[in-house]
C-alpha cells in the first residue's frame, strides 16, 4: 500500500476497523516479554572479558528483543477487522523486522556502557524510538488489501512522538534504576525498562492505527476479514519461545562467567594470595623436593622461583643444622602427619632468626598424592617484645635498676651459688632521710632526679659480689657477699662494706641547681644463704633493721637484731588476742577507791584490766599504747564506757553505793569521733545510768587538737549532767586561755608530783599550784598516787581534800568494791 496523507477523513468515504481487545492484550504481553529478555542481556554483555562475546550477546539481546515489537505489531495488525480481505506481503513483511533490531541493538549497546553521557542516552532512544516507527509504517506497507491506505497527519506524528519519547524514557528508566540500584539489580532495570518499551511499542502501534483510514475501490467486495489464529499464535510463541532462550542462555552463561571466575580464583588468584603473605609458605611433594613458594620464601634463600622449583628443601640452608632438623621433621610426618615448633632460621647472609615452622600433610579427595605445605613465620619482632617485656618487668623505670621481683629472684637462686655452711651475705635495705619534704619543698621532678643520680651511685657499686635494687619510693636495696668466715669479722666486714657505700651514696647532689646533701637510713641484715630463708623473711628482718634506724635517725647502719623480730611477733600477737579479747568480754573493770579528808569513800575510778587466759594479767602500759596505734582504742573505750554505765545502772539499786561517782577514761581519739556525745547518751539511757553519777576523764592532750570541738561536746553532755575532770595535769602544754573556756569539774593531780611531795622540793609548790589554780576556777581537785600518810598531810595542808591511791585502797573487782562499801556501813 501507498503512503498518503488524508487531511480531512470527512471528505472521503474513508473507514477504519475495529481492535480485538483480547489480541491487544496478548500483543503487549509478548513485547513485554521480548524486552524483558533483551534488556536482562545488557548485564552478561557489561561482564564480557571478550569483544567477540559481547558483540555476539549484544546481537542476540537485539534480535530477541527486536522480534518481540515486530511480533507485538504483528499481532495487533492481525487484531484488527476490516470489511474486506486483508493480506501481508510475506518478504516486507519480514523486512521489516530489520529497523525492530537496529533499534534495539543501539540502545542495548548504549546502555552496556560503563557511564554513557546523555548524549549517547538520547541518541538510543531516539534509535529505539525511530526503529519501532520505522518497523510499524513499513510492515503497515507491506499490507495487501483493495482499498487505499490514508494517514491523518496529526495523530501520524503524535505516534511518531510517541515511539520516541517513550524509547527514550525507557532509556533513562533503565539508566537511572542501574545507577541507583547498581549492576546486582539489574533485572529489576530490565524489568521497569521493559515496561516502558512496551508501552512505547503498544501506544505507537495503535495511536498509527487510529491514524489509518482505508478507501474501499470500487470493486471491492464487502466482506469480513478472516481471523488468522493460527498465525498469531505461532508468531507469538515464536516472540515468547525466542525471548525464553535467551533468558535461558544469559543465564547459563552467567554460571560459566562466575563458574570461570571462581576457578581463576582458585588458582592465579590463590597464588597472588599466597605470594603476598609475609610468611614464608612451601609447597612440597613427597620427596620434600618444592613444587610452590612464595615471595618471602624467596627473599629469605635468595632465589627465584623458577630456581626453587624442583629443588630438594635438604639442599637449602633454611635454618641452623638444617640436617638434623630435616630428619627430625620427616620422622614426626611420617608418626603424625604434622610438625610444629620454634626454631633458628637462616637468612640468604647467613643470619639467623627466630622462627616458628609448622608442616602439615596435604592429601586430596580426587588423588592418592600426598604433599606437604610449610608456614615459616618470623619471630623476631614477637621475641624482641617479649624481651622488652621481662625487662619492664624486672626493672624500674626510674632508675633503671632491679625492682623488688628481680631481687627476691636473686635471693632465691642465692642458695645454690653458695652452698658452704659457714658463707655469709648481707642484705641492706636503705631510704632517703625526709624525701617526702624534698618532694613538697621542690616538687616531684626533683625528687624523680635525686632517686636517678642515687640509682646511678648504686650501679657503680654492682658487680659479681654486690647486687643493687630499687624496691619502691625512695628504697633500695643490696645483697653482698662477705668473704669472712670468722663469725666475729662477718659483721665488721659487712659494716666496713656498708660504710664505705654510704660515704658515696651521701655525698651532695646537684639537682637543678639545688645542692642536697641527702642522708639515708640504713637496715642490714647479715644471714647465711646456706639456711635458705624465704626472701619474705629476710626482708622482713631487714625491714625492722630498717625501721630502727628511721627511730634512731643518726645516720648509723643498724643490724638486725633477734629481739627485734621477737618484739614484733609478741606485738603482733598481743594485737590479735587484744581484738579477740573486747570481741569475747574477757577484759573486766577493776575499782579504785576516791575519798574525801575524812577517809569516806565517794567514788571511784574504773581502770581496764587484761587477765590473759595463758599469760595472766597483763599491764595496761603495755596493751593500751597497742591499742591507741591500732584504732583498737575505740572498741575498747566504748566496752569500758558500757560497763561502766551498766556498774551505775546496778549502783543506783543499791543503798550503799548509789550515792557513789564513776571516773572513766577517755582517750583522745575516742573523744575525737563526730558521735562521741550521742554514743555516751545512748549508753546511758541503755543501762538507765545516773548521768551526775558519771565523770570522764580527759587528758591535756586533747586541748591541743580541736578546743572548739571539745568545748562543744563537753557542754552537750554537762547539760545532761555528765561531769568531766582533767587527767594527769600539770604534765602536758595546755594553755591556760583553753582551760579557762573548758567546761571542767575537776583537776587531777598527777602521781609524779604526788610521789615527790616528800623528796623533792620543787613539787610541792607545783602542787600547790595547782590547788590555787582549782581554786580560783571554781573547780574540785583530786590527788592520785597517795601511797604514804606523809603525802596526804602535805596535800591537806596545800588544800586539797579529796584522794586516790594505794593508801585508801587498791584496784579491785566490782563485787569485791561493793562489799567493802556495804561492810563500811554495816560498822
Amino acid at each position: 500500500m501507498l503512503f498518503n496523507i488524508l487531511p480531512d477523513p470527512q471528505t472521503l468515504n474513508a473507514v477504519q476497523g475495529e481492535h480485538s481487545a483480547s489480541l491487544v492484550l496478548l500483543s503487549w504481553l509478548v513485547a513485554l516479554a521480548a524486552s524483558y529478555a533483551g534488556l536482562d542481556i545488557i548485564k552478561l554483555v557489561s561482564k564480557g572479558s571478550q569483544p567477540a562475546w559481547r558483540r555476539a550477546w549484544l546481537w542476540a539481546g537485539a534480535s530477541a528483543m527486536g522480534l518481540g515489537v515486530w511480533s507485538m505489531h504483528f499481532i495487533g495488525m492481525h487484531a484488527y477487522r476490516l470489511d474486506f480481505p486483508v493480506s501481508h506481503a510475506p518478504v516486507p513483511t519480514l523486512l521489516s523486522i530489520i529497523p525492530a533490531i537496529l533499534g534495539s541493538f543501539s540502545a542495548m549497546w548504549v546502555l552496556s556502557r560503563d557511564a554513557p553521557s546523555h548524549r549517547a542516552l538520547l541518541l538510543a532512544g531516539l534509535a529505539l524510538g525511530a526503529g519501532i516507527g520505522v518497523m510499524h509504517y513499513s510492515g503497515m506497507a507491506a499490507m495487501r488489501a483493495p482499498a487505499e491506505l490514508y494517514h491523518v497527519l496529526d495523530l501520524f506524528l503524535v505516534s511518531l512522538l510517541v515511539a520516541i519519547g517513550l524509547g527514550m524514557l525507557s532509556v533513562y528508566a533503565y539508566r537511572l534504576c542501574q545507577h541507583e540500584w547498581g549492576m546486582q539489580r539489574a533485572r529489576t532495570c530490565a524489568f521497569i525498562a521493559a515496561l516502558c518499551v512496551s508501552i512505547a511499542v503498544c501506544g505507537m502501534h495503535y495511536v498509527a492505527m487510529q491514524a489509518a483510514w482505508f478507501l474501499p475501490l470500487p470493486d471491492a467486495t464487502p466482506s469480513i476479514s478472516p481471523a488468522s489464529h493460527w498465525i498469531i499464535f505461532l508468531i507469538g510463541g515464536v516472540g515468547v519461545l525466542t525471548a525464553l532462550l535467551a533468558l535461558i542462555a544469559a543465564s547459563v552463561q552467567r554460571r560459566l562467567q562466575a563458574s570461570e571466575r571462581h576457578e581463576h580464583m582458585t588458582h592465579t588468584r590463590l597464588l597472588e594470595v599466597v605470594s603476598s603473605l609475609q610468611d614464608s609458605v612451601i609447597l612440597l611433594d613427597e620427596q620434600a623436593r618444592i613444587r610452590l613458594c612464595n615471595a618471602s620464601f624467596e627473599r629469605q634463600v635468595g632465589l627465584r622461583s623458577d630456581q626453587l622449583m624442583g629443588l630438594s628443601v635438604s639442599q637449602l640452608a633454611y635454618a641452623e643444622d638444617s640436617h638434623t632438623l630435616s630428619q627430625h621433621i620427616r620422622r614426626a610426618l611420617d608418626k603424625k602427619g604434622q610438625w610444629g615448633g620454634m626454631i633458628t632460621a637462616l637468612r640468604s647472609d647467613g643470619n639467623g632468626f627466630p622462627a616458628w615452622l609448622s608442616v602439615s600433610r596435604v592429601t586430596y579427595a580426587d588423588s592418592d598424592d600426598r604433599d606437604y605445605v610449610a608456614l615459616l613465620s618470623d619471630r623476631s619482632e614477637e621475641q624482641q617484645a617479649q624481651q622488652r617485656i621481662r625487662y619492664l618487668a624486672y626493672h624500674d623505670m626510674l632508675t633503671e635498676l632491679p625492682n623488688r621481683r628481680a631481687l627476691q629472684e636473686h635471693l632465691a637462686g642465692f642458695a645454690r651459688q653458695h652452698p658452704s655452711p659457714d658463707a655469709h651475705a648481707f642484705l641492706a635495705l636503705l631510704d632517703i632521710d625526709r624525701f617526702k619534704m624534698l618532694n613538697d619543698s621542690l616538687g616531684q621532678d626533683i625528687g624523680d632526679e635525686l632517686l636517678r643520680q642515687l640509682g646511678r651511685r648504686l650501679q657503680q657499686w654492682s658487680g659479681a659480689r654486690l647486687y643493687v635494687a630499687r624496691l619502691d619510693g625512695n628504697e633500695f636495696a643490696l645483697v653482698g657477699e662477705l668473704a669472712s668466715r670468722d663469725p666475729a669479722g662477718i659483721e665488721r666486714e659487712a659494716q666496713r662494706q656498708i660504710n664505705a657505700m654510704q660515704a658515696s651514696l651521701t655525698a651532695d647532689y646537684q639537682l637543678q641547681g639545688h645542692t642536697y646533701p641527702c642522708r639515708l637510713n640504713v637496715g642490714v641484715l647479715v644471714f647465711c644463704p646456706h639456711e635458705d630463708l624465704p626472701a619474705a623473711q629476710l626482708f622482713k628482718r631487714a625491714g625492722l633493721a630498717l625501721l630502727e634506724a628511721k627511730r634512731q635517725r643518726d645516720g648509723e647502719a643498724q643490724f638486725f637484731q633477734q629481739a627485734q623480730e621477737d618484739e614484733l611477733e609478741d606485738r603482733l600477737t598481743l594485737e590479735r588476742e587484744l581484738k579477740h579479747a573486747i570481741d569475747h568480754d574477757e577484759l573486766c573493770l577493776h575499782l579504785q577507791p576516791q575519798v574525801d579528808a575524812h577517809r569516806q569513800v565517794i567514788g571511784a575510778e574504773a581502770l581496764v584490766r587484761w587477765q590473759h587466759p595463758e599469760r595472766g594479767m597483763i599491764s595496761p602500759g603495755r596493751f593500751i599504747p597497742i591499742a591507741e596505734e591500732t584504732g583498737l582504742i575505740l572498741p575498747l573505750g566504748h566496752w569500758v564506757l558500757k560497763e561502766g554505765c551498766r556498774l551505775l545502772g546496778e549502783w543506783r539499786h543499791q543503798p550503799a553505793c548509789c550515792h557513789l561517782k564513776l571516773s572513766l577514761n577517755v582517750s583522745v581519739r575516742q573523744f575525737q569521733q563526730p558521735d562521741f556525745a550521742d554514743q555516751v547518751l545512748a549508753v546511758i539511757q541503755q543501762y538507765d545510768a545516773p548521768p551526775e553519777r558519771l565523770t570522764l576523764e580527759l587528758t591535756e592532750s586533747l586541748l591541743l587538737s580541736d578546743p572548739d570541738g571539745t568545748i562543744c561536746k563537753m557542754q552537750q553532755l554537762q547539760q545532761r549532767g555528765v561531769s568531766f575532770a582533767l587527767d594527769d595535769f600539770g604534765t602536758g602544754y595546755s594553755s591556760l586561755a583553753y582551760l579557762k573556756l573548758l567546761p571542767l569539774d575537776t583537776l587531777k593531780i598527777d602521781i609524779t608530783f604526788v610521789r615527790d611531795l616528800t623528796l623533792d622540793m620543787q613539787a610541792t609548790p607545783i602542787a600547790a599550784t595547782i590547788v590555787a589554780l582549782a581554786e580560783s576556777l571554781g573547780l574540785g581537785v583530786i590527788a592520785e598516787g597517795v601511797e604514804t600518810e606523809d603525802q596526804r598531810l602535805v596535800l591537806a595542808n596545800l588544800g586539797c581534800r579529796i584522794y586516790q591511791g594505794f593508801l585508801f585502797g587498791r584496784p579491785v573487782q566490782p563485787e569485791s568494791f561493793s562489799k567493802a562499801i556495804q561492810c563500811h556501813q554495816d560498822k
